[in-house]
C-alpha cells in the first residue's frame, strides 16, 4: 500500500513509498497512458501541440519510472 513518508508543502515535493508491485502496475498504468496517447495522435493527423506535450510528459514519467524500476 501506498504512503506518504514526507511532505514539503512549500517545495511541492511528496516523498512516497511503494511496493515493487504497485511500482509495477504503475509503469504499466503510464504505459497504457502513453501508448493511447500516442495512437490519438497518429489517428488525428495533423496532431496538436497539447497532445504532442502530454505524449512528451508520460513517455518522461514512464522513464523515470523505469529507472526506478531498474534500480530496485
Amino acid at each position: 500500500m501506498l504512503k506518504i513518508i514526507k511532505m514539503d508543502k512549500e517545495n511541492e515535493i511528496i516523498t512516497i513509498e511503494l511496493s515493487k508491485s504497485e511500482l509495477t502496475y504503475l509503469l504499466d498504468s503510464v504505459e497504457c497512458m502513453t501508448e493511447k496517447v500516442q495512437r490519438n495522435l497518429l489517428e488525428n493527423i495533423p496532431s496538436t501541440e497539447e497532445g504532442r506535450t502530454r505524449l512528451d510528459r508520460y513517455k518522461a514519467i514512464e522513464a523515470d519510472l523505469k529507472k526506478i524500476y531498474e534500480y530496485g
